[in-house]
């Protein structure tokens, strides 16, 4: 299968191919205790610029070349392909040369290494590997499982959290300790740079889903003592102000680069990642509707619009695949491209466009395209979106759960209906994944508020379900991976939890508690949520997610339940009101009386009484009078509120 093998090297001219690499896998673990070698891990990406250096420096050198071969299972991974074995071995960036014993366990590493210090290091390692092999391969690599888990530990920006007092609970079971959103808000705050907006005072990553969760927290709780409304408009504004406005943003083609290597937004690393991208059209689009119902407070809705607009229209004119409705996951770093005018770029071809279709990143720009089609009064972005949906439903889906990634079949045109160009896309190697679960599921759901028609519920029920089911651990948190044989060599094996991942999939059991009018998913969701209790403060902004989800649980924002007609111009109308309504996190769901199933749900509702057209206004089992002038929708929102 191609995905095994496709390794994928500088683009310039390099011999990192003359390395005997193998692919992730038991193969070559089982290679490294038959030889008694150690391995050499490589972590790449093809959007990585010092990786490309090191292809063309370290793995070049023909000293390089040859001790490798001799002495070491070479073992070359691709980043974005291998999240988890990311998660577990990166040690600290990309590049990452990592040594292992052949039970997976890290015996040193590091991120780039020029020629000589590479040599120096192989000889090392090569010493005391043939030292320690009995001890190495004596100890079990579960035992430092623990060490792998470094997401946190990069990813932590911010401070200690905030104690505050444990909010209530509406049922018997788990209880969360102290005010975990206002926690995870207040990190936020403290990393915030005053000067030019972003987090930390060095290097600017966007950090999207933080801002967003602070949008959030701000929205449904303006009155907070502990991060106030004002002071969390003051940090949005100025960092989605400074963000776009700076060199992070392309005001040539639209869309962000990865990040920026100064302070103030300047001398970015020209990466554009899908995910970024998706994630930042997400929280400019909310920012925008957020703006506009705010007096300006947060800043210029028209520049937050036409921001989301930018990336939305970059990623469908440059990401788009032309023979698929999928989106590829990264666009190369060109340095001497991105520093030309308008004019000069025309005349070249753009940099290198990784074909790979990411199903996570897939789907959170399907989100985006779902978002951004009422509020830019787009309707062919939520066609394209659907269209992608059901892509991704058809051919990513693998036993029930959703594949990582696809790549283009090794024969290519062989098995496309005759006639027909196109390259088939087939699933990649590797066990199913926790993040593509969760992202598709909350794209499934976004799909279902847009159009009201219930195959997309159904679709992510099923998946939820699946998801749920099968990635338990038993401390009732979710693991990142399913621990599959012969896709599970090393620390692989030892499947961990990752709390973004379970944010995700608590928020999507959050929303199926509204969608189904249930309480079963709330429950579940509250278990997962309650499980990360004592350990996410050491993820600090990287929590922002977590705080999310748990701001969903505890806060319950408006669902705007929508009866009437599908086909109804007038409901429509209604319909498109509550998706543009200004509060985050809110639910929308679209009930036709004409369908049994809908009707079903106004009935368990207690609605059945209700006018031909119209929206109620719902937080838990309470509603507001029906509503029929649209007009009137923001001014309901807030109900039930201190």
């Amino acid at each position: 299968m191609q995905g095994d093998t496709d390794f994928r090297f500088s683009p310039r001219p390099n011999r990192a191919a003359e390395i005997e690499w193998r692919p992730w896998g038991e193969p070559a673990f089982a290679e490294a205790r038959r030889l008694g070698r150690p391995i050499l891990l490589s972590l790449s990406a093809v959007w990585c610029h010092w990786c490309h250096v090191m292809d063309e420096t370290s793995y070049s050198d023909a000293r390089v070349i040859a001790r490798i071969n001799e002495a070491f299972v070479p073992i070359r991974a691709d980043n974005d392909r291998n999240p988890d074995v990311n998660r577990r071995y990166n040690m600290g960036g990309w590049p990452t040369t990592a040594f292992l014993a052949a039970n997976g366990d890290i015996i040193t590493g590091a991120t780039y290494l020029p020629p000589g210090q590479l040599l120096q290091t192989l000889d090392r390692v090569c010493e005391f590997f043939a030292a320690n092999q009995t001890a190495l391969l004596a100890l079990d690599a579960s035992e430092h499982a623990h060490a792998a888990d470094a997401e946190a530990a990069m990813a932590h920006l911010g401070g200690a959290p905030h104690a505050g007092a444990a909010p209530g609970d509406d049922r018997d079971g788990p209880s969360l300790p102290g005010d975990i959103p206002a926690a995870v808000a207040l990190a936020i705050v403290r990393a915030f740079d005053p000067l030019h907006g972003g987090l930390g005072t060095d290097q600017k990553f966007p950090q999207a889903d933080a801002f967003a969760g602070l949008l959030a927290f701000g929205a449904l709780r303006p009155d907070d003592d502990v991060v106030p409304a004002a002071r969390i408009s003051q940090v949005a504004r100025t960092t989605l102000t400074n963000m776009a406005a700076g060199d992070l943003y392309d005001d040539v083609a639209g869309g962000f680069f990865r990040y920026s290597t100064q302070r103030d937004w300047s001398e970015p690393h020209y990466e554009k990642m899908l995910e970024d991208n998706a994630r930042l059209a997400l929280l400019y689009l909310d920012a925008a509707v957020t703006a506009a119902s705010d007096d300006g407070a947060l800043g210029s809705a028209s520049f937050y619009h036409d921001i989301a607009e930018g990336v939305i229209d970059y990623l469908v004119a440059a990401l788009l695949r032309d023979d698929a409705p999928c989106f590829g996951g990264s666009q190369d770093a060109d340095e001497s491209y991105y520093s030309l005018g308008a004019e000069e770029r025309a005349r070249l071809a753009q940099p290198f466009i990784d074909p790979t279709v990411y199903v996570d990143w897939n789907a959170l720009a399907a989100r985006a395209l779902l978002r951004a089609a009422p509020l830019l009064s787009r309707p062919e972005l939520s066609a394209r979106a659907l269209k992608l949906l059901d892509y991704l439903w058809a051919h990513a889906r693998r036993d029930g759960a959703m594949a990582h990634y696809l790549v283009a079949a090794e024969d290519g045109m062989s098995a496309a209906a005759e006639g027909d160009s196109r390259p088939l896309l087939i699933p990649g190697p590797g066990a199913p994944l926790l993040a593509d679960q969760g992202a598709m599921s909350g794209a499934l759901l976004d799909a279902y508020e847009v159009t009201g028609e219930r195959v997309w519920l159904e679709r992510a029920l099923e998946l939820v379900g699946w998801a749920v089911e099968r990635f338990r651990a038993p401390d009732g948190r979710l693991l990142d991976r399913l621990a599959l044989p012969g896709r599970s060599a090393g620390l692989l094996s030892h499947p961990v939890p990752a709390l973004e991942e379970n944010a995700a999939m608590a928020d999507a059991l959050l929303r199926l508690a509204e969608y189904a009018g249930e309480a079963p998913h709330r429950a579940r969701a509250l278990d997962i949520l309650a499980a990360w209790g004592a350990q996410y403060s050491r993820y600090g902004v990287a929590a922002a997610s977590y705080g999310s989800a748990l701001l969903r649980y505890l806060e319950r924002p408006a669902h705007l339940i929508v009866l009437g007609g599908r086909a109804d111009p007038a409901t429509r109308r209604l319909h498109a009101a509550a998706l543009t309504a200004p509060q985050p996190l809110r639910t929308v769901q679209l009930l036709d009386p004409a369908d049994p199933a809908d009707a079903a749900r106004i009935a368990r509702g207690g609605l059945g009484a209700a006018a031909a057209r119209a929206v109620y206004v719902c937080r838990g089992t309470t509603c507001l009078p029906p509503i029929t002038d649209a007009r009137l929708l923001d001014h309901r929102l807030d109900f039930g509120k201190d």
